[in-house]
């Protein structure tokens, strides 16, 4: 079982056009934090009539499990595990969640909103993000070490997470980092930002021991080289170094995978780097290229979670990728 601990989100989308896009001054391809001038974003999305609003689960990390859970199929095949708040917009993502197969254990903060992230569609296919955290920063530790959720932690045999949790529970991270060192288990990381690595360095530099398995997209892992001082400006010397650094669970050697769009994925494992070429895709078959990398991370874990060789595994991730480029968002058909 594949133990997810997320940023749990619900992305709400809408149509709009350019008008309402001024209105809340916002660009029409551009992601942002939800500022006090979008609160009525929500209000207009979530409670009006004027938008045909498409509700799906949301989040990088919480994505990349859904995807993971399509492939797998088996029910609870993938845990989810973070905060929402006590509102319908938790019940229903709940629903969702439940309706795809996943396992969710959900922290509720009393009086907080469930983390939501607008989704304005307007013309060219552009896409303007608007993300309201609220809940998802909310998690606390003593949810993690809880009867109940420390035994699920104990069930599963695979630990993903992403370092936008470095924000509000880095105890927690250690806390799993802890147990799966001590019961070797495989424990898997996303850089999820670039900024994350200059923001938190100090919490990065904490956890980074604890990763079997490092993700990223090349902003990233460039970023993450110029923040840590390693010297180093070609992508391929940048993952390498990012395999060398300490590492707590010797009985695993480190893998890095590194995503460039349209451009090979980098992959670094038993001292060598392989370059995976990307499955090309002419741009009008191209919906939304948001949540390809999330994709990507879900059906590399479907295979890994399984034992499949790592080849089959990224080949399994670039597919994945290659598929959410073609719907809106992280949209997933349902299956028997």
């Amino acid at each position: 079982m594949i133990f997810g601990l997320v940023h749990p989100l619900l992305d709400i989308s809408a149509t709009v056009d350019q008008q309402y896009l001024d209105r809340f001054g916002l660009k029409a391809n551009d992601g942002i934090l939800a500022q006090e001038k979008h609160r009525e974003i929500y209000d207009e999305l979530l409670n009006g009539s004027k938008f045909d609003v498409k509700k799906i689960p949301g989040g990088a990390t919480q994505n990349a499990l859904r995807v993971a859970q399509w492939y797998l199929r088996e029910r609870h095949a993938t845990t989810i595990v973070g905060c929402v708040g006590d509102d319908k917009v938790g019940q229903d993502m709940r629903e969702l969640l439940d309706r795809e197969g996943c396992r969710t254990e959900l922290m509720v903060a009393e009086g907080a909103n469930t983390g939501t992230c607008a989704v304005l569609v307007s013309a060219g296919a552009n896409r303007s993000m608007v993300t309201r955290l609220d809940a998802a920063n909310l998690y606390k530790h003593s949810h993690l070490i809880s009867d109940k959720v420390w035994s699920i932690v104990q069930e599963s045999s695979f630990f993903y997470v992403s370092s936008f949790m470095l924000n509000c529970s880095c105890d927690t991270i250690t806390t799993i980092g802890d147990y799966a060192v001590e019961a070797n288990k495989c424990f898997m990381m996303n850089l999820s930002a670039p900024y994350l690595s200059s923001l938190f360095k100090d919490a990065m530099q904490t956890v980074l021991p604890y990763c079997d398995i490092v993700v990223g997209n090349s902003d990233e892992a460039l970023a993450l080289a110029d923040n840590f001082k390693f010297n180093a400006t070609e992508l391929q010397d940048v993952v390498k170094m990012l395999a060398d650094l300490p590492k707590h669970n010797k009985q695993r050697k480190r893998i890095v995978m590194i995503t460039q769009q349209e451009l090979p994925v980098i992959v670094y494992s038993e001292g060598r780097i392989v370059e995976y070429p990307v499955i090309p895709i002419s741009p009008e078959d191209i919906v939304d290229t948001n949540s390809a990398g999330d994709a990507f991370v879900g059906g590399f874990l479907a295979s890994y979670a399984v034992g499949k060789p790592l080849k089959d595994c990224v080949q399994n991730g670039i597919e994945a990728a290659h598929m959410i480029l073609k719907v809106s968002g992280c949209t997933l058909t349902l299956r028997d």
